[in-house]
């Protein structure tokens, strides 16, 4: 007998409890035996997952039976907090009675992918902090609707430098997010410049020509520089001056200060963020 606004006094007697409980219990056999999806509530952190509450019922989903991964568990315990309150939907992966016990099974659970805007500020939870940066998961910013929006803030992506030092794992923060790096992962934080170096932005310009200064510093050495302000190396390598690398050294050291050379951009050193460049000069005649 469910509870209905006909039958309500009957389950005002506390001697009745047992008799919804049933009812409730029963409902989730039967959701079990077809295996129905039905929605579920966090509602707190334990050791290896979650208390949650599904179907009228408490029951327990593990980390491992989640509806996205991360590379250890104490990304979940730093993110856990932040997941009380939100909803997921998944299958009842166990059930058992005397006592009741429910275990849920959400891995199957399909996100779909937010349409992130490129610098534009998120809401996010600190899930590592490794001497790099931190690792943040943005899928706070969106209530989990999305699942799991793992990104980095690496610390050279941080105007100010000590947020790194004041951060905490499971704080929540806001930074921005400046598009993906080459292995589809979100590069965030607020120093938009160095993000460039981060997201392909400044990918777009390997194999073009570009206008690179020169400038000789105090120590009579040779610097260069691509755009008027992006530091770059010209590596004198038998790869790109195949049989006249000793024109093209000759060619480095006539250089004066001020100077305006064309040069093709080979790649970029993302570490240093700056270019690695080849000379575009023609091999002497034999």
């Amino acid at each position: 007998m469910g509870k209905t606004t006909e039958n309500i006094e009957y389950y005002l007697d506390p001697e009745n409890d047992k008799d919804y409980l049933q009812d409730l219990l029963l409902n989730i056999k039967e959701v079990y035996a077809n295996q129905e999806s039905l929605t579920f509530q966090i509602v707190e952190p334990k050791e290896t997952g979650f208390t949650a509450k599904i179907g009228g019922l408490f029951a327990f989903i593990s980390f491992n039976h989640f509806g996205w991964s991360y590379p250890t568990m104490e990304y979940w315990k730093n993110v856990s907090n932040s997941l009380v309150g939100s909803y997921f939907t998944g299958k009842i992966h166990n059930v058992k009675e005397n006592p009741i016990s429910i275990q849920i099974d959400a891995k199957e659970q399909i996100f779909d992918k937010p349409n992130l805007e490129k610098y534009s500020e998120y809401r996010g939870v600190i899930v590592e902090k490794p001497k790099y940066g931190i690792f943040v998961d943005l899928g706070l910013h969106f209530n989990w609707k999305f699942g799991s929006l793992l990104g980095l803030v690496h610390k050279s992506t941080l105007i100010n430098q000590t947020d790194y030092e004041n951060w905490n794992v499971g704080e929540q923060i806001t930074t921005l997010f400046q598009g993906f790096n080459e292995n589809e992962q979100l590069v965030l934080g607020d120093n938009r410049e160095r993000g460039k170096w981060l997201n392909g932005e400044m990918d777009k310009l390997i194999n073009t020509i570009q206008k690179v200064s020169v400038v000789i510093n105090e120590n009579g050495k040779s610097e260069f520089y691509v755009l008027g302000e992006h530091k770059a190396t010209i590596p004198i390598k038998k790869e790109f001056y195949p049989n006249f690398r000793t024109t093209a050294k000759k060619y480095i050291y006539g250089l004066k200060n001020g100077e305006i050379i064309d040069c093709e951009i080979i790649k970029i050193n993302k570490r240093k963020d700056g270019f690695v460049l080849k000379l575009l000069i023609e091999k002497p005649a034999d």
